[in-house]
């Protein structure tokens, strides 16, 4: 079983207890809710498409709730090997904690809510280059965006320095998968999780569906533990065995997307889950896609009853 697995002790699994009842006193949930379930999608599933028909995508796909990558609303650089230059590390921390920020967040808001969509998480990495104004900046952003939740890949250190900014502006933060599990820093395996849950009331996990085996032998029963303090479900399918890494639609693959979309009607668990779409197609036709998508999950709740 997986608690045996992870090894937390009575104690500390009291304390996790303790901690997820606060948090789930915080949680608010988002998205499009079907049979109990909450439905949103990632702006992840559309790299490399403007934010104005992102909108559009989404509000065809019947969806009200996005998981907004910070690629929808930061500057990019002009080429992958751009972004990776000093000059442009600094030049986007300039924007971070400069006023643009906020006024470029206003504005993407206003969009939103013009097409009656929320943003229920905002999605943006975390490492050890970014200084302490940055961070306060983009937790100020996230609030801006009207999102009650950052989501973020971070090491156990740097979510050791997200503490007091989840505190000082009230925010929940939620922690993706980080890395290799055999890396003492990353975040991501179930005893790992357990660990980062312990820092602070107000952080929560954002478990990938397509890394659960990091979780333990049993991804369900990992989800049971810790369901009060998820913030977000990364939702795809993928073949888990394949070499290179495969993403097929849901369905396809060996993800057990129909037993956690199941478990979580049946168990009413309240977060949301961040359908992506990261496999390819031919001449994609983002709405379509995203419509079939979210048609599987329906069909899956269906079966409730």
């Amino acid at each position: 079983m997986l608690c045996k697995e992870l090894g937390p002790t009575r104690r500390d699994f009291s304390k996790l207890m303790l901690a997820s009842f606060a948090f789930a006193a915080m949680a608010e949930a988002r998205g499009t809710k079907y049979k109990g379930v909450r439905l949103g999608v990632g702006t992840y599933s559309f790299r490399g498409v403007a934010m104005d028909d992102v909108i559009k995508i989404v509000s065809g796909a019947g969806l009200r709730g996005i998981e907004l990558e910070s690629g929808g609303l930061e500057p990019q650089p002009a080429s992958r090997e751009a972004g990776r230059t000093p000059e442009w590390r600094s030049k986007l921390r300039e924007w971070r904690i400069s006023g643009k920020s906020f006024d470029d967040a206003r504005a993407l808001k206003k969009k939103l809510d013009q097409a009656g969509i929320e943003v229920y998480a905002y999605t943006l990495p975390i490492n050890d280059s970014f200084t302490d104004e940055e961070i306060d900046h983009t937790a100020t952003m996230t609030k801006t965006l009207g999102s009650p939740l950052l989501n973020t890949i971070a090491t156990m250190t740097t979510a050791k320095r997200l503490v007091p900014f989840a505190e000082k502006h009230k925010l929940r933060i939620g922690l993706h998968p980080s890395g290799n599990p055999n890396d003492p820093e990353a975040i991501g395996t179930g005893a790992s999780y357990l660990k980062a849950l312990e820092l602070s009331p107000r952080f929560g996990a954002t478990p990938d569906a397509s890394l659960y085996r990091n979780w333990g032998t049993d991804p369900l029963a990992f989800i049971k533990q810790i369901h009060q303090r998820i913030t977000t479900l990364h939702f795809h399918d993928r073949k888990l065995n394949a070499t290179p890494q495969t993403w097929v639609p849901f369905g396809e693959g060996d993800v057990p997307t129909k037993e956690l979309l199941l478990l979580a009607a049946r168990e009413h668990y309240s977060f949301t889950f961040t359908i992506e779409r990261i496999y390819n197609v031919p001449s994609i036709d983002h709405t379509a896609e995203i419509r079939r998508c979210v048609e599987y999950c329906k069909r899956v709740l269906d079966q409730k009853g």
